[in-house]
């Protein structure tokens, strides 16, 4: 048997793929139907499974990712419930603006049928240039 750590740093990797090189639509198969996007001062961005997948689809849209890179997860696991966090650093242009941001990605995971599905997500920016 899978220790859920392990099925959650999966999912985890999983997510990041989808963003970074597609298809946007396999997120479907890790967010929850309720799943919240919290901006870095927790006011809500998206709610519920489409409108998150559609934040990531318009950041893909109108963002070229130069460099992307996410440390390892520290998970913790209570339940049926799972907080993991992890490093990242990303450099990006927008709208012709070079940006470079470090900080946190924080996920929290609910196990539903036996897989584990984001139910939030929040980036903690530490420094953006």
């Amino acid at each position: 048997m899978t220790p859920p750590q392990t099925e959650i740093e999966e999912v985890i990797r999983k997510i990041n793929n989808a963003w970074q090189k597609g298809p946007l639509d396999d997120l479907n198969d890790f967010f929850h139907h309720n799943m919240i996007i919290a901006g870095p001062d927790f006011q809500i961005l998206g709610k519920g499974r489409e409108a998150c997948i559609k934040s990531y689809k318009d950041f893909g849209t109108a963002a070229v990712i130069h460099s992307c890179t996410e440390g390892t997860p520290e998970i913790h696991v209570q339940g049926d419930t799972a907080v993991a966090g992890y490093h990242f650093d990303i450099d990006y242009e927008i709208q012709g603006r070079r940006c470079h941001e470090t900080g946190r990605d924080l996920f929290v995971f609910t196990r539903e049928n036996g897989r584990w599905l984001a139910v939030w997500r929040t980036m903690i920016v530490d420094t953006a240039e």
